[in-house]
């Protein structure tokens, strides 16, 4: 399969590590399985290109969810022709009630929920025999967070706009650009909240460091800085990392 224009390296954000670290984890736990056999639901997908286009190019069957039509929209245009993939504006309880799922992903979702529970809940529901929840969240008091206050405090969105009119078109995660985070979790809190919904940690890695807005149009501008970005929090506190990615067991 081809790789439909997507990203091939790594960004600020940690598009690779973060895939890397689903990657690993499904072909750990079902490694006996065929890519094709394993079911994956994207809860929250948005367009697609940061997870479910890549996971599908992978040959898993991806089905990604997203309340947001244009973003359905677009994921399935991205998609087309694609086996073993199905994109639909809905929730998690709107799909059918006898379909599960092998991995269910969260991924950069909780953080703009005011109820992040029901979502969890509603989540861990399309889990199937043997499944595994993935989560990945911003660290609500790591870099990302303080370099997006700072750059709204400044009012440099005029710095985005110029840039923007200057660069190459580039693809985003999401077609909805209007919800914001409203979320700031701790691993503390994240820690009480899995424990709530009976999930235990089987996994955990560090995103990146840092990968503000600030940052994103210095810094990230070097290659060689984007890779020592993603590699450095392996080697510092889980508590310093930017964003965290989890993988989970529900208590079934």
């Amino acid at each position: 399969m081809t790789d439909l224009g997507l990203k091939t390296h790594e960004d600020l954000w940690g598009y690779r590590k973060r895939l890397r670290f689903i990657e690993a984890i499904v072909q750990d736990l079902f490694a006996s399985s065929t890519a094709g056999d394993v079911k994956i639901l994207d809860v929250g997908c948005g367009n697609g290109s940061q997870l479910a286009l890549p996971l599908l190019n992978r040959g898993f069957s991806v089905t990604g969810i997203d309340i947001d039509e244009r973003s359905i929209s677009k994921a399935k245009t991205l998609a087309s022709g694609i086996l073993n993939s199905q994109f639909l504006c809905c929730k998690p309880e709107d799909l059918s009630p006898d379909s599960s799922y092998d991995v269910v992903i969260l991924s950069e979702v909780l953080e703009h929920l005011v109820e992040p529970g029901a979502l969890l809940q509603s989540s861990v529901d399309r889990i199937g025999r043997g499944g595994i929840l993935i989560v990945t969240v911003p660290n609500g008091y790591g870099e990302f967070e303080w370099d997006s206050w700072i750059f709204n405090r400044l009012k440099l969105q005029f710095v985005v706009n110029a840039l923007a009119r200057n660069s190459q078109d580039v693809l985003g995660a999401t077609e909805n650009q209007e919800c914001g985070h409203v979320q700031f979790f701790t691993q503390e809190r994240l820690e009480r909240l899995f424990s709530d919904y009976h999930l235990t940690i089987i996994r955990e890695e560090p995103g990146v460091f840092i990968s503000g807005p600030i940052v994103g149009h210095t810094l990230a501008r070097s290659r060689r800085f984007v890779d020592w970005n993603a590699r450095v929090t392996q080697r510092l506190p889980f508590s310093w990392a930017s964003s965290w990615y989890f993988a989970l067991r529900p208590e079934k």
